[in-house]
């Protein structure tokens, strides 16, 4: 099965990933959570990660 967790860039240019690895429609499903809260000009990558990562 293949994970996929959630990358992002914050305003002061930090790159941030989620701490939890997702399914690829949890990662969906999250990916619009996350932009709810961090405001619509964030652009939420979904990356693909190797098992034990």
């Amino acid at each position: 099965m293949q994970n996929y967790r959630l990358a992002w860039t914050t305003k002061d240019g930090e790159r941030k990933t989620s701490a939890v690895a997702f399914s690829e429609s949890a990662a969906t499903t999250y990916r619009g959570f996350y932009a709810d809260r961090l405001g619509p000009k964030t652009e939420i990558e979904i990356v693909p990660v190797k098992p034990g990562e």
